[in-house]
């Protein structure tokens, strides 16, 4: 009894996340963190939700020594990235609680900006990197993000425009402008915080799933920066596309440290 209440749940909840993962692209957004999580749901539900439609395909290959052999070979594979998944995601919960600091040097990594402005993404990221510099009124901050070919300026000065237009002294905030991706984003950044004299002690401003991989690549630019974080707050687009970006980084995490390994 309680085995199949514990099936039907973990069937229910792969038809919740699934249409979770299908509401990003009302926003148009569909990246692998889309693909995945929806084929990673389908699975669930197949195996939990359609039990004797999971158990006459298991029969079936089991009739034979290689089929037998390559479904326990798709058994463990599932088992270990099921694992990993898990394990990931702790150390990605564990990254978005870190604190940030006393006046520390914010460095603001970019998103994509559209025609009419900063995207969703990135205002989110505008509105966190304010606050702070709000509250901590002697902290500076680097804004980085390079133009995109789709983007009608570049991210850096896009979210300059932003925070200096809302009151924020031109002079506590230096513009990068030449990273295209998060590893760029951090080196490029501790280079302008070396040559200006700021504070190694930095606080990474961006999305709360992506602390974990912006505190690897910082490591990975710089070895001496002490890093904390300040996560966006999440609207209803954010939240509507949070699953996507959480899993597209169970992907992207390995590829930072296969980066620093290489550096």
């Amino acid at each position: 009894m309680i085995r199949r209440i514990l099936r039907l749940l973990l069937a229910a909840a792969a038809v919740v996340f699934f249409l979770w993962f299908l509401t990003p692209f009302y926003y148009g957004v569909y990246n692998v963190g889309t693909a995945l999580g929806l084929f990673v749901c389908a699975a669930v539900f197949f195996r939990f939700g359609m039990r004797k439609t999971y158990l006459r395909v298991k029969r079936f290959f089991c009739r034979r020594k290689i089929t037998k052999v390559l479904f326990r070979i798709i058994q463990i594979a599932a088992s270990a990235f099921v694992i990993y998944a898990v394990t990931v995601s702790g150390f990605m919960v564990g990254a978005m609680t870190a604190q940030p600091g006393e006046n520390d040097t914010a460095v603001v990594l970019g998103a994509q900006v559209k025609p009419w402005g900063p995207s969703i993404l990135l205002q989110q990221r505008i509105d966190a990197a304010e606050e702070y510099l709000n509250t901590h009124p002697n902290a500076k901050a680097v804004v980085t993000g390079g133009q995109g070919s789709d983007e009608v300026m570049s991210e850096g000065q896009c979210m300059f425009n932003e925070i200096t237009a809302d009151g924020i002294s031109a002079d506590r905030v230096y513009i990068e402008d030449q990273a295209t991706n998060t590893e760029e984003n951090l080196r490029f950044s501790a280079e302008i915080i070396a040559e200006s004299g700021l504070s190694k002690d930095i606080t990474v401003v961006t999305d709360s799933y992506h602390q974990l991989r912006a505190r690897i690549a910082a490591h990975n630019a710089d070895s001496t920066l002490h890093v904390s974080a300040v996560n966006t707050e999440q609207n209803l687009a954010g939240l509507s596309t949070y699953p996507t970006y959480f899993v597209r980084e169970w992907l992207a995490i390995p590829v930072e440290l296969l980066k620093g390994r290489k550096a």
